[in-house]
């Protein structure tokens, strides 16, 4: 790609490898015959859709899903299924960012929420000794459940850009989900649709 001067990375399934099964099947396990029931009610009332973009406090989400059944769940059993999808991020892709910057900025925008920004957090200082991988790797990060906006909706790829002050006909998009980048090519990002078959040092080669 020509005149890209901006990368922003989504982070689960691109940087940062997720199980996404292991929410469903954890809750199914817990939940039993209220499973489908349950998660109807939760999804009635907006509940990961309002943690996620900070709606919630992270006590309201975890109360809300424990009181979802009965007898009641425990808290730590909502999170340990919760925190549940995350896998690893190698040390490669560390280094892929790094060389990244040496020429582009380089961004973060992902769905998220305060659960999993700390789990994040927590991973990156035990496993790999990083107590600044946000700024360290990243020339801006734009977390959801901070910045109140979610993909696909256009106002928070418009909100990176302004905050930024970065131009969308310069940058590009990394997303696993295909409505992601369907709606950030609307705004007028140049996009890539990372799929999960090559890993993501192999897809940036050509940058």
């Amino acid at each position: 790609m020509q005149n890209i001067k901006n990368i922003i990375f989504d982070l689960g399934n691109v940087l940062l490898d997720l199980e996404l099964p292991n929410i469903e099947h954890g809750f199914r396990q817990l939940f039993g015959d209220d499973y489908a029931k349950a998660g109807a009610e939760l999804k009635k009332n907006q509940i990961f859709e309002l943690y996620e973009t900070g709606g919630l406090s992270t006590e309201e989400f975890v109360d809300a899903i424990r009181m979802s059944v009965t007898p009641h769940l425990l808290p730590e059993q909502v999170i340990g299924v919760w925190n549940s999808i995350f896998r690893t991020m190698p040390t490669e892709r560390f280094d892929m960012l790094l060389r990244l910057r040496q020429n582009y900025k380089v961004f973060l925008l992902s769905n998220i929420n305060d659960l999993h920004a700390n789990w994040i957090d927590d991973y990156m200082l035990r496993e790999h000794n990083l107590d600044g991988f946000q700024s360290t790797y990243f020339d801006g990060v734009y977390y959801s459940h901070l910045i109140r906006l979610r993909k696909p909706n256009a106002d928070a790829y418009e909100y990176v850009l302004a905050d930024a002050e970065i131009k969308a006909e310069e940058s590009v998009f990394i997303d696993d989900l295909q409505v992601n980048i369907a709606a950030a090519a609307n705004v007028g990002i140049h996009t890539i649709w990372h799929d999960g078959e090559m890993d993501i040092i192999e897809r940036m080669k050509g940058f």
